[in-house]
Order: structure tokens, then sequence, then C-alpha cells
């Protein structure tokens, strides 16, 4: 018998779930509301050769969702926390008895505190994908939220508060700088005597001197964009410790925010033979790149299982079911670069992380 096909993505307009928040030291039940996501800043190249044609990121494709529907979710929170990160936590969800829907496992990423936005901007990038759902990511029921008070106990908020208190703000996300951000580049010797600049733009010069007072001229301006930077980061800081400060005195409502998704599987298997699965992982990659992402957060706690459904989908670009599909958007960027590009650039780190996961240890990015 052939299983009942899962309810549209898009079927949700607002979301009651036990378990996330106590009022005066009691788990009350919380509405709410799904909102708008928030597209990040595109990630752009000026060199040619890397960019699409035109220019320009591709255009997100026409939906194949019916109209949004008006049904609530109603689900509880169980208590096994199964990862915690910068924007937040993910926990597994138990369906209330009342859906009369067909749904997979779910799970919740519930936004630490002051992370809505970085949140709203992961919601984007599935929206964005709508496409690969199910098929090389998540599929992803919603972004919702609500507006609670500030001395109410969420979850792991007094965790997350006390990361404030022990590090710098994280200030990545829509600035992040990479190797392929023209306008973020490291700095660079202006006293290498070359006729090209390291993005690739050509410097018309007559001597070694033009060369050198161009490439002065061109560092500074790097140097300015660079402190401006330094300065909107530092202006972050403090304004993020001051409104801490606010929250702990109790004095004003605040936003709690949640991302409703399918639940994957286990991570990659380490100190294993695994020829069998890279050309997936790098294929999912692939997927992405179409759409003109960048995942900027290739890391092997973001590959996890295809989830064991007879509802997966085949790749309409590959011909087959994926067997690994990939999470945490927060980072991410669209951009003009061509699907090449994109591709090459998660291959060569794909392979450092899988050739690592064979010997047994894991890559991490700032390794």
């Amino acid at each position: 018998m052939q299983a009942e096909p899962f309810v549209p993505s898009n079927a949700f307009s607002s979301l009651i779930i036990g378990g996330v928040i106590k009022i005066n030291g009691v788990q009350v039940p919380l509405t709410l509301s799904k909102t708008i996501s928030k597209p990040g800043k595109p990630l752009l190249t000026r060199v040619e050769a890397n960019a699409t044609v035109g220019g320009l990121p591709p255009v997100r494709p026409p939906s194949k969702l019916p109209p949004p529907g008006n049904l609530c979710l109603q689900v509880s929170l169980e208590p096994e926390r199964l990862g915690y990160g910068r924007v937040g936590s993910v926990y597994p969800l138990g369906i209330d008895d009342t859906n009369q829907y067909a749904l997979p496992s779910l799970v919740i990423k519930v936004a630490a505190r002051r992370r809505s936005d970085d949140l709203a901007r992961e919601a984007w990038f599935y929206e964005e994908m709508e496409d690969i759902q199910g098929v090389a990511i998540a599929r992803c029921y919603g972004f919702f939220t609500a507006e609670i008070e500030q001395n109410s106990e969420v979850l792991d908020w007094a965790e997350s508060d006390a990361d404030y208190d022990e590090e710098e703000v994280d200030v990545r996300g829509e600035d992040s700088p990479s190797e392929d951000d023209d306008d973020l580049a490291e700095p660079w010797n202006p006293y290498a005597l070359t006729d090209h600049s390291p993005d690739g733009l050509v410097i018309e010069a007559t001597s070694g001197w033009d060369i050198l007072f161009k490439r002065n001229e061109e560092y500074e301006k790097r140097e300015k964009l660079r402190q401006e930077r330094r300065d909107k980061r530092d202006q972050i800081i403090r304004s993020t410790r001051a409104e801490l400060a606010s929250v702990r005195n109790g004095s004003d409502k605040t936003s709690l925010s949640v991302l409703v998704l399918e639940r994957l599987g286990d991570v990659i298997p380490i100190g294993v033979p695994l020829e069998a699965l890279k050309p997936d992982v790098h294929e999912i990659y692939s997927d992405m790149g179409r759409f003109g992402i960048k995942h900027m957060d290739i890391r092997w706690r973001n590959i996890l299982a295809a989830p064991a459904t007879d509802q997966s989908i085949i790749c309409p670009y590959h011909g087959h079911k994926h067997q690994w599909h990939v999470v945490d958007f927060d980072l991410s960027r669209k951009s003009n670069f061509s699907h090449s590009r994109i591709e090459s650039s998660a291959d060569g780190w794909l392979r450092t992380i899988l050739d690592g996961l064979e010997e047994g240890y894991v890559v991490e990015p700032w390794d």
C-alpha cells in the first residue's frame, strides 16, 4: 500500500508547541505565527571568468507548491537535544495525534536570544532551494515567531547568554570574508611588482613605479574598507552587550523564532572507506550550486544521511535519490558565481573533509 503523500511544506500558518518556555517556573504551550524570511546580502564577484552569464545571481525558480495553507501544526518538544551552535539548538518534535495529515519525522531549530535574524536568513535559503528540498537538503515546514516576555525561561537561552559573556559577538554572515569575496579579500603585498591584482583585475601601467603607486593606492582603499568593517563590528558588539544588559533587567519583550525541518539521519561514519558515498556528497553540493548558493559552512556535522522514507525524491539533475542531505544555511550566500566555480570551490573542501574522515579524524573550517 502506497503511503499518503506528505502535506505541502507551506500548509501551516501557525505552530503550537509545548516544552519550549516556562513562565513563573511553569511550562506553558506557545503559539507562533509563520513569518517572512530574510534574504542575506548577495556574494558577488567582479571576475568575469568566475561569474554567471550576465553577471547576476540565478533567479529563484517559480514555486511548485499550492497556495499557502492555513493549518495549525501542534507539536511537543522532546528533551533530547540533537545539536547546539551559534544560532541555536535543534530538538526532535513529537507530533500531536490531532494532526490529521502526513508528515515526516520533524525537528525544530530554536534560535538563541538575538539570533532571530540569522534563523530568518537560513529559512530564506530553504525557500530559495525549494526544488531540492527532500532531494539534497531537508524539507522545511516554515519559519515561525512569537513575542514573549524578556524574563521568560527559554530552553538554552541562559547557556547562550553565558557564551556572549565569554567571547566576542560573532558578526559573520552577511559580511563574512571568504576567498571569493573580492571586496573583502585578505591584505595583499602592494610591493609585489606584477601586472595583475590578486582579484584578477588587470592594472595598466608603463613601469614598475607606476604599478607600485597604483598598488599603494589600492591597498589604502582596501585598508580603509577593512577599518570601516572593524568599526562596524565593534559597534555591533557594544550594542549587543548593552542589549544583553537590558534583557537581564527584563525591561521589554523579545522575539522567539523557530524553524521546523524534516529530521535527517546520522553523520558520515569515521574511520571507514567512503569511496561509495563520495560521489553522492559532491552531487548534493552541485545541486545547490545550480541555485547560486555557496554553503559557506561545509562541515562534517552539516552533512547528514537522508531520512529512511519511501517519499524521498529522485534528483532531477542526477536521476537518482541522494543518500545524503545538507543542513545549516545561516552563513550561506546567494552569489553570481558560475555553477562550475561553486562546484570546484566545494569539491576541494569536501575532498579534504572526506579524506580526513576515512583516516579517522574530523577536519573543521578553523583547523
